[in-house]
């Protein structure tokens, strides 16, 4: 199964809950816990800053372009309406991952602008689960070295990224989560890459993570 799709679809199902509560959230009385602690209906107190760092590793169709210790690292800005979902924008490095045959090297330096939708929803006390999906814009750096020398290529493309994390809320203000995400990068545009040796294709890059979230 695409690990996007999956990633997506377990987004979806981790914000069907949020959604559900979202729309019932305005009558609720704040006071109760009846829909999760993370409801604040000051809608100015509902902005938050996250980051992310963790393990990248990458999926191509050929086994021996696999990599799987990339740095990856985030930082995603956004808003969530009652403290539950709402709208993200986010810078996202996926490492810089080598390959190499004993004659000559591949490396690939992919990063990327994103903007899609997050929730977080609180299922017992100070534990929650989020979800988050969008739209990115990402430029990849090629560089391949070999007897011929160092050529270097740059493209810019479009993907889609989802990802789901569970956490726990440490104060009101100041959570920690553990997180998985897929990117679904691509690389090339209407130029092939044959000229430094690199085909134009796709990759999944799954990431584990560790996270940080500030809510002002």
């Amino acid at each position: 199964m695409n690990k996007l799709a999956l990633s997506a679809a377990l987004a979806a199902l981790a914000l069907s809950p949020v959604l559900s509560q979202a729309a019932h959230a305005q009558d609720a009385n704040t006071s109760t816990a009846t829909y999760g602690s993370n409801i604040d209906p000051n809608w100015q107190d509902n902005f938050f800053v996250a980051g992310q760092l963790g393990q990248s590793q990458y999926r191509v169709d050929s086994d021996v372009l696999n990599h799987n210790h990339g740095v990856f690292q985030n930082v995603r800005f956004g808003w969530r309406w009652n403290g539950l979902v709402g709208p993200e924008i986010g810078y996202v490095y996926l490492g810089q991952p080598k390959w190499s045959d004993g004659y000559s090297q591949l490396s690939v330096k992919p990063r990327a602008a994103t903007v899609g939708v997050n929730g977080k929803y609180n299922f017992y006390q100070g534990w929650f689960v989020t979800a988050h999906a969008g739209y990115m814009r990402s430029q990849t750096k090629f560089a391949a070295t070999g007897d011929f020398g160092t050529d270097r290529y740059k493209t810019w493309n479009n993907g889609l990224y989802a990802g789901v994390g569970v956490g726990y809320d440490v104060t009101h203000n100041f959570s920690l989560g553990l997180n998985y995400d897929n990117y679904r990068l691509q690389s090339g545009n209407n130029t092939s890459l044959d000229n430094i040796g690199v085909p134009h294709g796709r990759a999944n890059v799954a990431n584990y993570s560790a996270s940080a979230e500030y809510r002002f």
